[in-house]
């Protein structure tokens, strides 16, 4: 099981957005701090990050950057260049573009921008302990595959084509896992956190046998004996690097399907209180009420209602 693309599938709400900008200089782009994970992807030339508390960072052609929900940053063409807020700066860059002497039309800077919006109510721990920021670069060899996904997106950003509409959504999503797994194959050998756990055999196997069975009444002492450890040594590991013990783990795994499939799906109360785990619709109205501050139905009428 892909666990990454497992937590991402279930945790994200709403489209993801794709934007591509050919930029001239002088420019700089202020970025609010936004309720949405921000990827940017500089494609021509290069450019400087700055984010609160951090020295800047210099960006190269190929630099991809994963940026947290909430953080606020800005990326210019030079430590000198003015700032201005995204929007208004974008919509300067058209005119200018028209304006630039037909020597220079190479000398522009290309970025990909995509955002991500994860749900409020049934937060992942993975996408609350993301870093503030990840910075990866796709020259590297093992990094070619986030590559190749970068090309396709700004293919298909500028020639689009037969289908896009399709192709761009299912592209966006890809570019965040692989970012993901970009950042998880760099982790060292012992590093602590939730990235670490996905490369901890034992706590790994613990973790796909919750998503793969989430129904199944799973204990402590059932997940250790599953990964062949003590109960004492699998209960520390697992709290140290996943952030809560395995019971915390599964019920928030179980809310976080339930919530997906009150939204996405037609299945009764019941039904997917089965689904999850628990024998009576009532136990499991009674565990969502507790999790999330809103009884399973109230929720599935206000999320309809959002997206309609």
């Amino acid at each position: 099981m892909d666990l990454l693309q497992d937590i991402l599938a279930v945790a994200r709400f709403g489209d993801a957005e794709l934007g591509y900008a050919e930029l001239v200089r002088p420019w700089g782009l202020e970025m609010d701090p936004m309720a949405e994970v921000a990827v940017h992807s500089l494609r021509r030339g290069s450019a400087w990050l700055r984010l609160a508390q951090l020295e800047p960072i210099a960006l190269a052609e190929g630099d991809v950057v994963l940026i947290r929900a909430g953080v606020a940053h800005s990326i210019s063409d030079s430590l000198d260049s003015p700032i201005l807020p995204h929007q208004s700066a974008l919509e300067e860059m058209p005119a200018r573009l028209r304006s630039l002497p037909p020597e220079q039309a190479g000398a522009t800077h290309i970025a990909l921008c995509a955002k991500y919006l994860f749900h409020e109510l049934t937060p992942h721990p993975l996408i609350s302990r993301l870093p503030r920021l990840i910075h990866v670069s796709t020259t590297q060899p093992r990094h070619a595959q986030l590559g190749r996904v970068l090309d396709l997106l700004a293919h298909e950003a500028v020639e689009g084509g037969g289908g896009s509409e399709l192709v761009v959504p299912r592209l966006v999503d890809s570019l965040l896992v692989f970012v993901l797994r970009a950042f998880l194959e760099e982790q060292p050998t012992g590093a602590e956190g939730w990235f670490a756990a996905l490369k901890d055999p034992a706590i790994h196997k613990a973790l796909a046998l919750i998503h793969e069975q989430p129904a199944k009444a799973w204990t402590v002492e059932g997940l250790a004996r599953e990964v062949a450890q003590s109960r004492p040594t699998f209960a520390r590991r697992f709290s140290e690097l996943v952030g809560e013990t395995p019971v915390a783990y599964l019920t928030r795994w179980r809310m976080a399907l339930a919530s997906k499939l009150l939204r996405e799906s037609q299945l009764s109360v019941d039904e997917i209180s089965q689904r999850v785990g628990y024998e009576s619709g009532a136990a499991f109205s009674k565990a969502f009420s507790r999790s999330l501050g809103v009884a399973p139905g109230r929720y599935r009428t206000h999320a309809r209602q959002s997206a309609a």
